[in-house]
């Protein structure tokens, strides 16, 4: 069993019923795997319903995704693991957005799967990463 943690990018296409991602997560979910998001990519995603033109049916997207998916906190033990994420990624010359290193640091404190179509995520040492928007299965 392994456990998923989306990024904004495939949370917002299961926010807008992308068949095919909704149809890969409802069959993982009966194999008992488990899905979540950070609450990093939980305030990017209110950030879209607030500047979107359709608040209302946005929002509503937005309360059935929560209604559906485990919401992972920014603690302490993420704090320190971001702290080594952002060192790790200067050392190297690779810095990602620090929204990212927030959402990386989550799925690798907790052995999470990041489900994400931005690449920068593969360069993080420890983060298994899978884009199911793209790869098929």
């Amino acid at each position: 069993m392994s456990n998923y943690l989306l990024d904004t990018n495939h949370a917002s296409r299961v926010m807008a019923n992308d068949a095919q991602l909704v149809s890969r997560i409802e069959q993982a979910r009966s194999s008992g795997e488990q899905f979540a998001i950070s609450v990093t990519v939980l305030g990017e995603l209110y950030h879209a319903v607030y500047a979107s033109q359709r608040q209302h049916r946005n929002m509503q997207q937005l309360l059935d995704l929560l209604g559906a998916f485990r919401v992972w906190p920014f603690d302490e033990a993420v704090a320190q693991t971001y702290g080594r994420i952002q060192a790790e990624q200067k050392a190297i010359g690779r810095p990602i957005p620090s929204l990212d290193v927030q959402i990386a640091a989550v799925a690798r404190t907790h052995g999470l799967i990041l489900l994400t179509a931005d690449h920068h995520f593969q360069f993080v040492n420890g983060l298994n990463v899978q884009d199911w928007m793209t790869e098929t299965h």
